[in-house]
């Protein structure tokens, strides 16, 4: 297990590392960051839930979660793209914060490419009779009753590819708060559109 450290002595290189364990946390369930906690902007407020990270990229400035369409997510960003992500590990006790756009990925080029790397038990959610956060009369997966084990094979789970939606966030700012004894430190990245750095600055803790 990692020890909480001090980070890196430079900017540059507080960036790279923000990026390499972000990809790596994308790669594998066991890395840190895999899991983290995405925000939005619904009609009653803000809306934070916790998504596993399905990808990230350094050199494009780009992260993704995978979801259904159904959900209501969706709807939000459709009404406001805006969104935001923070991600810890409490073993280094770093932590990472990410704002950008959303682009819901559904039917399309990239989606079905993020679907054929879904493993068979993961895209079960996707196969789900209402849509997620729907009100139910009693405790259920909301899996469709006569989808049991002799029904689950690859060809049946085809069915979900239709929900199935991978959400980028094409991130504009990035931070790095780094926790230790002997003092905290914070920086912050900016990015432009293209995924271009714009400013890199150290912040107060």
């Amino acid at each position: 297990m990692s020890e909480a450290r001090l980070p890196p002595d430079s900017l540059d290189a507080i960036e790279a590392e923000a990026w390499a364990l972000l990809e790596a946390g994308g790669g594998s369930f066991r890395a840190p960051f895999h899991a983290g906690t995405l925000g939005t902007i619904g009609a009653d407020g803000p809306n934070l839930r916790t998504v596993i990270l399905r990808g990230a990229d350094g050199a494009s400035r780009r992260i993704w979660c995978h979801t259904d369409i159904r959900s209501p997510k969706i709807a939000e960003l459709a009404a406001d793209c805006r969104i935001a992500w923070t991600l810890y590990d409490e073993a280094s006790r770093l932590q990472f914060r990410a704002w950008g756009r959303a682009i819901v990925h559904h039917d399309d080029d990239l989606a079905r490419a993020r679907w054929e790397t879904t493993v068979l038990n993961s895209r079960r959610i996707y196969h789900a009779v209402a849509p997620p956060s729907s009100i139910s009369p009693i405790a259920t997966g909301g899996l469709p009753p006569e989808l049991d084990d002799e029904r689950w094979t690859p060809e049946y789970s085809e069915h979900g590819a239709a929900n199935f939606v991978a959400l980028e966030t094409r991130i504009t700012r990035l931070e790095a708060l780094y926790l230790h004894h002997a003092g905290h430190r914070r920086a912050l990245f900016r990015y432009g559109d293209d995924g271009t750095r714009l400013a890199a600055d150290w912040l107060i803790p």
